[in-house]
């Protein structure tokens, strides 16, 4: 059962070898990386794994984040190089099973040919230079989008050609019979991992999507207003709420907001 992953980067070489490093552990075969437009060195971190013979490198040059039509094309690659199962992933998305890996979760399903994944929002501590998984390690109790929405879950999907990925890989369309599984899998969510890291992000996000002139305006309006915001304040107050230092985090553990969660660096901290 070949279980394939999609991932649409753009300058996330500070998570992206752990993204990779991480999946192909927990039994993905093959990962489908688009790189649009990094001038950081996620192109050569995808060409190791190429070199390797895990990952095929597409390089997409439009500066309009078209996702679903590229996440799309990436969907039909797999299904074409023998793919039973497609995950949809951005580089700040660590998919988990219980109790087992990937693969075997992906193996033991026989009715659903789409399942929805939860994600968990993970606090950044303000930045000591340490990677971002070791001060990484507490959760949000509610995550929420910047704009205080409910994060909305992740699909995977049986491969099938002529599929659709919506937007944001939310939700995928072309299945004459969608079997629909709201599912235990988790995905540990990383966003915000520097004040630096994330205000590029929207710099790059924003931009792009202003310059698609196919996509109606409230598709990806998070992204369009904080791009707003940055260009009117030069800030984001998303991370500047969002950034905490050791005592407001103390604060937060003490009330419930966050909790520990140290599954992703477990695995990063042990890995050979």
């Amino acid at each position: 059962m070949p279980l394939f992953m999609t991932l649409l980067v753009r300058d996330e070489e500070d998570i992206l070898d752990a993204n990779l490093s991480y999946h192909l552990a927990q039994g993905v075969d093959h990962i489908i990386v688009t790189d649009n437009l990094s001038v950081d060195g996620s192109p050569d971190i995808i060409q190791t794994y190429v070199n390797q013979g895990v990952a095929t490198y597409i390089r997409e040059t439009d500066n309009t984040y078209s996702q679903s039509k590229w996440v799309s094309r990436m969907a039909d690659i797999a299904h074409d190089a023998g793919a039973s199962w497609v995950m949809h992933c951005d580089a700040d998305e660590f998919w988990v099973a219980p109790k087992t890996d990937l693969k075997g979760w992906f193996s033991g399903q026989r009715w659903h040919n789409v399942v929805s994944a939860h994600r968990h929002d993970f606090v950044c501590l303000e930045n000591d230079d340490s990677p971002f998984w070791q001060r990484m390690i507490y959760r949000k109790s509610l995550s929420t989008n910047p704009l205080g929405q409910p994060l909305p879950p992740k699909v995977a999907h049986r491969a099938k050609s002529g599929l659709t990925v919506a937007q944001g890989n939310h939700a995928v369309s072309g299945f004459l019979w969608p079997r629909i599984l709201m599912s235990d899998l988790e995905i540990l969510h990383f966003p915000l991992r520097s004040r630096e890291q994330y205000i590029r992000k929207i710099e790059n996000g924003g931009q792009a999507y202003a310059n698609n002139t196919e996509l109606a305006l409230s598709v990806g309006n998070t992204w369009r207003m904080q791009y707003t915001e940055l260009m009117e304040t030069g800030t984001l107050a998303f991370v500047d709420t969002n950034t905490v230092s050791a005592e407001m985090l103390q604060d937060q553990l003490a009330d419930g907001t966050i909790q520990v969660d140290t599954r992703l660096a477990d695995f990063l901290d042990n890995r050979g």
